[in-house]
This record gives structure tokens, C-alpha cells and sequence, in this order.
């Protein structure tokens, strides 16, 4: 028979596996529990018999142990999921943790954002000379065009292309809700040469399955992950101004709140909370102060 903590463990990872998390994420988040449940083991309290002042106990001994808000944060979302992953086995009634969070902590967007021409230059600089180019310069469209983070980029598949109407479904994940997406022209005439032309021949060039994935490297791997490191390596050399895809995607949601409604930027960047989004128009507002005080500053 396991012992509980390692039983414990399975339900928690099984729940986040169940959630896409990747396995990486999955040994961070454990090493979370591990702590809490340490915490628990020295004041003598069983995970079903703590409540939420107990969480916040422990949360002001990470304080005290000079952890980050974003660490704290960390800690209590991975909390959140234990018990969460508990109630889903039914083996406790309810999740103490379920509004909890950290105050304080905001997650900075970068100043250095691109504009829609700049990125339609590293877009049509992209000349590709080969097949696996060719999908590059796909996927490049969709963190160009659409704002994707590299997990939806992962988990896309042929279906959710419809050339037909040119849209492309994105699926809910771990961070963002899901939603249908408009493709530029010619971002439909890329993908048509590469799903009907391109693809197949990928597929024949390797020895491993790929199922329906839209994206696939040679090998047998299931993410796109170094493929990505490598296309974002190529972009630097080339437009030094490029930093990162979140970056990239900060920029497009940013562009956006300057052309369209709030809720229709909401929806198409997939955030939970219009607050999420308002970021984005407040990026905006503090780039137009500064140039507001460069050409026109207060005397």
C-alpha cells in the first residue's frame, strides 16, 4: 500500500496533467506542496483539518522567509490545486482556497513594445527557403497576427483551421480561455500550401506518429518548445528590436486596445478578467505621458 503523501502526490499530478500542465511545471509545483506539507507535519495539522487562516499562517512564514509576492503566489495557486485535485477524487467537500491570492503583485508588461508595422516587417522579412521554414513562417503569423502563447502553439491541430472561413479555434488552457480567431489573407494561403502541400510531407519524413498536431518537430517529442527557442534565436539576430514572444504578444494585444473595444480585445486575447486586458491600454497611456513630457514638458 502507497503511503498517503505519495498517494497524495498522484491525485495532485494527476489533476494537473489533467489540466495540461507540463511536466516541468508539474515538479515546480510539487516542490510547492512538499513545503506546505512539511509546514503542516511541524504544526502537527492534517491537509483536511487546515482552513483558510492556517494558509495564511504558512503564507506569512514564506514572508518571513523573504519569498517574492510572485513566489507567494506561486505557493498558493499550487495549495489551491491540492485541494482542488482533492475534492475532485472526493476525498474532501470543498476548497478553502478558492478566492485566495496575494496582493501586491502585478506582473510588468515590457516598455519596449513593437508597432503593427514593425511587426509586419519581421513578418514579410521572413523569407523561407525550406519546408520546415515554410511552417516557421506559420507559426510566426500566429504570434504575429493572433498574439498565441507557445502552449496553444503546441496544442493546435489540423481542425482548427477552417480555410473555409478563415478562422482559427485556439484551446482553453491552463491561462486562457478559449476562442476563434481571424486569420489575415495571407496567412489562410500559407496554411492552405502548408496543411494540403507542406504538412504531409513532414509527416512522411519522419518515422514517429504525429496524430492531428498542426506543428510537430522530426522527432518524437510532443512539444515544439526548442523549435521555438530557435525560430526566436533567428528573429534576434535579425531585428535585434525583437526580445521574446511575450514580448511579441504584448505588442498585439497592445495595437489591438489602440483599434478595437475593450471586451473585443478581452475575448480575442483570451484573458479571464478585463482587468487583464486594461494592462494593455495602460502600457498605451504611459507610453503617450512620456512623449506628452519629452516634447512637452512642465515648466
Amino acid at each position: 500500500m502507497l503511503p498517503p503523501q505519495t498517494i497524495l502526490e498522484e491525485d495532485y499530478a494527476a489533476l494537473l496533467r489533467h489540466k495540461h500542465y507540463t511536466l516541468r511545471t508539474v515538479e515546480h509545483k510539487l516542490i510547492c506542496i512538499r513545503r506546505f506539507m512539511i509546514w503542516l507535519d511541524k504544526n502537527g495539522m492534517a491537509l483536511s483539518e487546515c482552513g483558510y487562516s492556517d494558509v495564511l499562517s504558512f503564507l506569512k512564514k514564506l514572508k518571513d522567509d523573504h519569498f517574492s509576492l510572485a513566489n507567494q503566489n506561486t505557493h498558493i495557486t499550487a495549495i489551491r490545486q491540492l485541494y482542488e485535485s482533492q475534492v475532485r477524487v472526493e476525498k474532501l467537500a470543498h476548497n478553502p482556497l478558492v478566492n485566495l491570492i496575494v496582493k501586491g503583485f502585478v506582473k510588468r508588461l515590457p516598455h519596449d513594445l513593437l508597432s503593427t508595422e514593425q511587426l509586419d516587417k519581421i513578418f514579410d522579412s521572413y523569407k523561407p527557403q525550406t519546408d520546415y521554414q515554410l511552417r516557421n513562417k506559420v507559426i510566426l503569423g500566429l504570434y504575429i497576427y493572433q498574439g498565441l502563447i507557445r502552449m496553444e502553439m503546441n496544442r493546435l491541430e489540423v481542425a482548427d483551421v477552417n480555410l473555409t472561413k478563415g478562422t482559427i479555434r485556439i484551446r482553453e488552457n491552463v491561462k486562457l480561455n478559449e476562442r476563434t480567431l481571424t486569420l489575415a489573407g495571407h496567412q489562410v494561403l500559407l496554411l492552405q500550401e502548408y496543411i494540403h502541400k507542406i504538412r504531409p510531407q513532414l509527416v512522411r519524413q519522419s518515422e514517429y506518429s504525429k496524430g492531428d498536431r498542426l506543428f510537430f518537430t522530426y522527432a518524437n517529442g510532443q512539444t515544439m518548445n526548442e523549435t521555438l527557442k530557435k525560430l526566436l534565436n533567428d528573429l534576434k539576430k535579425r531585428h535585434p528590436e525583437v526580445t521574446s514572444f511575450f514580448q511579441v504578444r504584448s505588442s498585439v494585444i497592445s495595437n489591438w486596445t489602440r483599434e478595437k473595444p475593450m471586451r473585443e480585445v478581452q475575448y480575442m486575447a483570451g484573458h479571464n478578467s478585463l482587468i487583464s486586458t486594461q494592462r494593455y491600454q495602460d502600457v498605451n497611456l504611459q507610453d503617450l505621458q512620456a512623449s506628452l513630457n519629452e516634447y512637452h514638458p512642465l515648466k
